[in-house]
């Protein structure tokens, strides 16, 4: 991006709306540890006062961009929360949260499972979406399921990152990783719908 003349100036939020869109194609292409505060104001065209007036650091840019998801876990939340306890819950719950799941959502996805260090330090700190997903988990679950109905809701919300990882190697559409996830979910969630 090139830096904006004295005329074009964004607002606070779209520069950090910038800053967190090429911070993750950056971690995601030159690894975060790789990526260095000079290459984020270089292909901002910010200078590094201005980066940090809006991020702290790097870490601060991460935690960012996963709590934009963690934001997203507190909707269905509510969402579930609403619903009547019909035997398709579970699959019209893990439907709901794959469909906002975004190309974005999945370069992030990459970048969480490419800095388990990094993750766990966020974990530390209360940022974890995986660990919020246990509320999810226990507003879906029959009081009386088991170990393994309760692995197979967590794996109904975690096919996106299943699909993502198997498809690593390859250089699949991103859309095609969500429409594999979504046979997946349905898959998984079938029984729950049917019973």
């Amino acid at each position: 991006m090139a830096p904006t003349s004295g005329t074009e100036r964004r607002s606070g939020a779209e520069t950090r709306a910038e800053i967190l869109r090429v911070a993750l194609r950056l971690f995601t292409e030159k690894g975060y540890e790789a990526t260095t505060t000079r290459d984020l104001t270089e292909a901002l065209g910010l200078t590094r006062s201005s980066l940090y007036y809006h991020f702290r650091s790097k870490e601060d840019i991460v935690a960012s961009l996963m709590s934009e998801r963690r934001r997203d876990l507190d909707e269905l939340v509510e969402w579930i929360t609403a619903q009547p306890r019909t035997p398709d819950l579970p699959q019209r719950a893990a439907l709901r949260w794959l469909d906002g799941t975004t190309p974005q959502h999945l370069q992030a996805m990459l970048l969480a499972h490419a800095n388990q260090p990094l993750m766990r330090r966020l974990a530390q700190k209360g940022e974890d979406v995986r660990a919020a997903f246990d509320r999810v988990i226990d507003l879906l679950a029959p009081e009386d399921a088991g170990p393994q109905d309760r692995l197979l809701l967590v794996m109904a919300f975690d096919t996106a990152g299943a699909a993502l990882l198997a498809a690593k190697p390859t250089a699949t559409d991103p859309s095609d990783v969500l429409a594999a996830a979504r046979r997946a979910t349905r898959a998984l969630t079938e029984p729950a719908a049917g019973a």
